[in-house]
């Protein structure tokens, strides 16, 4: 890979060399809801997503924190463990509620960061309202038709965020089980959390 094009990605996101993994997902995500064609009605926001979703790809590839492996070689195993249990402690709790609903323990704005990471893993995103709170992904399946997934997310007075599915096939015929497409969508987001 050559310096250049490190360089220029670095730059279009607006990190630095030593910028953390991290990091350059917070600088990604800034970014995105700026620039992103359902938000930015200018004729170059698709070119400029895509743009910027290619340096995001080429720098978390390379992106390498040694910090924590060095921690856990100078640190007793006592500390480790506490470490340890902090970590977990300020996970994210996502559960699934009922067939189509999934509740995620932090707020809509971060929330639809981690499904924005999410529809990345999964598909392709194809609308999104952070406004309205909704998020359509069209997604592929093996052996169902390629159908929109649509999430509507309702944020609720203990500071969690409510997501409620859809599954609708683009191709006509018989949509995949909405409950099973909620149990891929849960499966991948705790995934996602976990270290």
């Amino acid at each position: 890979m050559s310096t250049a094009k490190i360089d220029a990605a670095r730059l279009l996101l607006g990190v630095e060399a030593a910028c953390s993994e991290t990091e350059i997902r917070a600088a990604y995500r800034m970014l995105l809801l700026r620039t992103h064609p359902d938000i930015n009605s200018k004729a170059d926001a698709t070119e400029r997503t895509m743009a910027l979703t290619s340096a995001y790809l080429l720098l978390t590839s390379l992106a390498v924190d040694p910090a924590p492996a060095r921690a856990q070689q100078e640190e007793p195993a006592a500390e480790q463990g506490r470490r340890r249990a902090q970590k977990k402690e300020e996970e994210i709790e996502i559960l699934l509620l009922g067939d189509l609903t999934i509740s995620v323990a932090a707020p809509a704005s971060e929330t639809l960061m981690l499904l924005i990471d999410m529809a990345h893993e999964l598909g392709e995103i194809s609308y999104l309202d952070p406004s309205a709170g909704l998020l359509e992904i069209v997604i592929e399946f093996v052996e169902e038709p390629t159908s929109s997934v649509l999430l509507s997310m309702q944020g609720r007075g203990n500071a969690t965020t409510e997501v409620f599915c859809s599954v609708e096939p683009l191709s006509g015929g018989i949509s995949p089980p909405a409950d099973a497409v909620a149990r891929l969508l849960h499966r991948t987001l705790t995934h996602a959390e976990s270290p």
